[in-house]
C-alpha cells in the first residue's frame, strides 16, 4: 500500500489508495483518466466510469506496466469530499526563495514573479493546458524557451506528459495580434474537445501591455480564457500601476506599472519566472543573451553574462543567430532549433557567417543613401530602407536600421544621435540618448495628424510607427519639428543613455 507519495514514484504490483484529482479522461473503450495527487501523476484504468475531469475521487488499484508506462488498474472509485484545491494551491507555492543574481529590480518585482510562477505550477499540477505565445525576436524567443523549460521540467519531475500540455508560439508582430489569437484559439479548440477538456493557461511574453494587445486578451477573456502577460514594454496607458489590458488578464507583469523602466527584458524576467516554476532550472546564458539582445544595460545584464562563462560578443552572436532563424522559421515554434544555439557554438558562428554576408550587401546598398543633419544638437540620420534595401530578405528593415544607427552613433559619439528608417506605412526608431522617446512622438503625430491613423509602440530609444501611406512625408517633417522645438540635449541625457 502507498498513500501521500508522489505518483510518479510508483511501481508495477504497488498498490494504491488515496484521494487524487481527475485531470483527464480518455474514451471510447476503457475510462483511462490521468490522476493527480499532487505529487505526481499516472493513468488510471475503469471499464466504465461516470466520474469526469475536476472530479476529486477516492481510489484503490493494483499498479502493472501498460505499453511501457504504468497504469493502475481501479478496484474500486468513488466520490472523495477532500479539499484537494488547498493540497494543490499548496504545492503549487515555488520550492525556491531567491532571485539568481542580487538585484532591487527584482525585489521590487517579486511578489508578481512569484503570484504568475505559482499560478503556472498549479496549471502543470491541475493537468491544465499552458500555452506560450511570445515575439518573435531574440528576447521574445528566450522568454518563451524559458517558461517552456521550466514547465518540462516540473513536469518530468511528476511524471507528467507534455506533448499534450504545453504549446509554445511566436507571434511576428509587436503586439498580441489577432491572427495569433484566433490561432491560438483554433489550437486550443481542437485539444479541450479531444484531449483535456480544460481551457489552457495562455501566457504572453514580450508582448501584451498596449493598447493594441487589449482587442486580443478581451477576445481571450469573453471567451473564458484566463491569460497571464509578463512584459517589459512601455505600456502607454498608465494610470496608478493599472495599464489598458489589466481588466483582460489575470497576472501584469511589467516593470513599468511598479516604477521601473523596460531595461528589464521579458528574456530576464521569464527566466527568473521558470527558476520558481521548477527550482532545478539553471541556464544564465538565457538571461545573458537576451539582456545583450534588447540592450538592456544594467549591472543585472552584467551579472548574468559573468556567470556564463563567456564573452559578450559570444553571447552576442548567439543572439544574433536566434534573430536570423526566427526570420526564416516565422510562424514556427523552432522546438530543438534554438535549444542547439545555447549548446553548439559552431552552429552559432556558422548561422552568424551568414548574417554577416547579408549585413554587408544590405549596408551596401543603404549606406551611400543615409542622410544626415544637425537639428538643435542632435544628429538626425534618415534613410528610405524600402527603396534601398532587398526586400523580404534577412536582414529585414527594422535591423538594417539598427546597423546603420549603430554605425552613425559609433562615428559621432559625443552626439545624440536619432535614426529614422522608413518605407511605405512605417518609420523605424533608433537613438542612442533618450532625445524625443518613441510614446512622445507616436501621441504627438496622433494628435497632429488623426487621418493618418498612426499607432505603434517600443521604448524610450527604441520603437516603430505605422501609419496610412499617403502621410509619411509628413509625419518625417514632423518629427524633424519635434527636435527643433526640443530643449538641446543635456548632461542629464547623456548620463541617462
Amino acid at each position: 500500500m502507498i498513500l501521500n507519495t508522489g505518483l510518479n514514484s510508483l511501481k508495477s504490483r504497488d498498490i494504491f489508495k488515496g484521494d487524487v484529482k481527475i485531470i483527464k479522461k480518455s474514451k471510447p473503450g476503457p475510462v483511462v483518466f490521468i490522476v493527480t495527487n499532487g505529487l505526481g501523476a499516472v493513468e488510471a484504468v475503469k471499464k466504465d466510469s461516470n466520474f469526469n475531469v475536476g472530479d476529486v475521487v477516492y481510489i484503490e488499484g493494483e499498479v502493472n506496466e501498460h505499453k511501457g508506462r504504468l497504469q493502475i488498474e481501479l478496484s474500486s472509485i468513488k466520490k472523495s469530499n477532500m479539499d484537494f484545491d488547498t493540497i494543490i494551491l499548496e504545492k503549487a507555492t515555488p520550492v525556491r526563495k531567491d532571485f539568481s543574481i542580487k538585484s532591487n529590480r527584482y525585489v521590487t518585482m517579486r511578489e508578481i514573479i512569484i503570484a504568475i510562477a505559482t499560478r503556472i505550477r498549479k496549471a502543470v499540477l491541475e493537468g491544465q493546458p499552458i500555452m506560450i505565445r511570445h515575439h518573435n525576436d531574440s528576447d521574445g524567443i528566450i522568454s518563451g524557451l524559458c517558461i517552456e523549460q521550466g514547465c518540462l521540467g516540473l513536469m518530468r519531475n511528476l511524471g507528467i506528459d507534455p506533448r499534450y500540455l504545453l504549446f509554445r508560439s511566436p507571434s511576428k508582430a509587436p503586439f498580441y495580434a489577432s491572427g495569433d489569437v484566433f490561432r491560438d484559439l483554433v489550437l486550443s479548440k481542437r485539444f479541450v474537445e479531444s484531449d483535456s477538456n480544460i481551457k489552457p493557461l495562455i501566457i504572453v511574453a514580450d508582448n501584451g501591455s498596449t493598447p493594441e494587445d487589449a482587442f486580443g486578451l478581451n477576445t481571450l477573456k469573453t471567451l473564458g480564457y484566463e491569460a497571464i502577460v509578463i512584459d517589459h514594454h512601455n505600456p502607454v496607458v498608465l494610470n496608478n500601476g493599472i495599464t489598458s489590458v489589466d481588466e483582460f488578464v489575470s497576472l501584469h507583469l511589467n516593470p513599468y506599472k511598479l516604477g521601473l523602466d523596460s531595461k528589464t527584458s521579458a528574456g530576464m524576467l521569464c527566466y527568473e519566472i521558470a527558476r520558481y516554476i521548477w527550482e532545478k532550472f539553471e541556464n544564465p546564458l538565457f538571461p545573458a543573451v537576451a539582456g545583450i539582445s534588447d540592450r538592456c544595460d544594467i549591472p543585472e545584464t552584467e551579472l548574468y553574462i559573468s556567470k556564463t562563462g563567456k564573452t559578450r560578443q559570444e553571447l552576442s552572436e548567439i543572439g544574433t543567430a536566434i534573430d536570423y532563424i526566427s526570420y526564416q522559421l516565422k510562424h514556427d515554434a523552432g522546438k530543438g532549433v534554438y535549444e542547439e544555439l545555447f549548446e553548439n557554438f559552431d552552429f552559432v558562428k556558422i548561422v552568424n557567417s551568414e548574417v554577416r554576408k547579408g549585413f554587408e550587401t544590405q549596408l551596401q546598398s543603404t549606406l551611400p543613401y543615409v542622410r544626415n543633419q544637425d537639428i538643435n544638437g542632435i544628429l538626425l540620420s534618415t534613410i528610405d530602407v524600402g527603396k534601398y534595401t532587398i526586400r523580404f530578405t534577412y536582414p529585414a528593415p527594422g535591423l538594417v536600421t539598427s546597423r546603420i544607427h549603430e554605425i552613425t552613433a559609433a562615428e559621432n559619439d559625443s552626439n545624440a544621435v536619432l535614426t529614422l528608417g522608413h518605407i511605405e506605412d512605417m518609420i523605424i526608431i533608433r537613438a542612442n540618448k533618450p532625445v524625443l522617446p518613441v510614446q512622445s512622438i507616436i501621441k504627438n503625430l496622433k494628435q497632429k495628424f488623426p487621418n493618418a491613423n498612426v499607432d505603434g509602440g517600443g521604448h524610450e530609444m527604441a520603437g516603430t510607427i505605422r501609419f496610412v501611406p499617403a502621410h509619411k512625408e509628413e509625419l518625417l517633417e514632423e518629427i524633424k519639428t519635434m527636435l527643433k522645438n526640443r530643449p538641446a540635449p543635456s548632461e542629464e541625457d547623456s548620463q541617462n543613455s
